[in-house]
């Protein structure tokens, strides 16, 4: 699976008349490697592991240029964090997002659950809920069966 996005991520960049610089090769190799979500500062960590010279506002300015193309999407979590995953135009399927509040994980939900809301919303306010890009917030299981 993460060879799949990583070739179909490249093939898109390519495509689309944009060079495969080593930054842009990097940080969607990673994201294509890593389980979760991580934030900018995890994806610098472990891109500099692997690749020492590409330097931290490098990988800050791929991820918006990737975030731009298409390549790469974000989801606001609670707190102002900012998580980065590949977009379902490499391969992923589309999902949303729930944080727990307690212990800060991040769990996918299945993509089509706030459809509902979305239509009421569109219906009786005329406002267009874009839900992919915030995670809800709340308490995962473990900390609710913990406290």
């Amino acid at each position: 699976m993460a060879d799949d996005a990583l070739e179909r991520a490249l093939a898109t960049l390519r495509e689309g008349g944009h060079r495969v610089t080593p930054a842009r090769h990097a940080v969607i190799a990673t994201l294509a490697g890593v389980d979760g979500h991580p934030g900018a500062e995890e994806l610098c960590d472990r891109i500099r592991e692997r690749h020492p010279a590409i330097h931290r506002a490098t990988v800050y300015r791929t991820l918006e240029t990737l975030t731009d193309l298409g390549i790469v999407t974000h989801v606001h979590i609670s707190g102002g964090a900012t998580a980065y995953h590949l977009t379902s135009d490499v391969g992923i399927h589309p999902h949303l997002h729930a944080s727990c509040r307690v212990c800060g994980s991040i769990m996918d939900l299945p993509d089509g659950l706030l459809d509902a809301v979305s239509k009421e919303l569109r219906d009786r306010l005329g406002f267009e809920l874009d839900p992919r890009h915030v995670a809800l917030s709340g308490t995962c299981r473990a900390c609710r069966d913990a406290g």
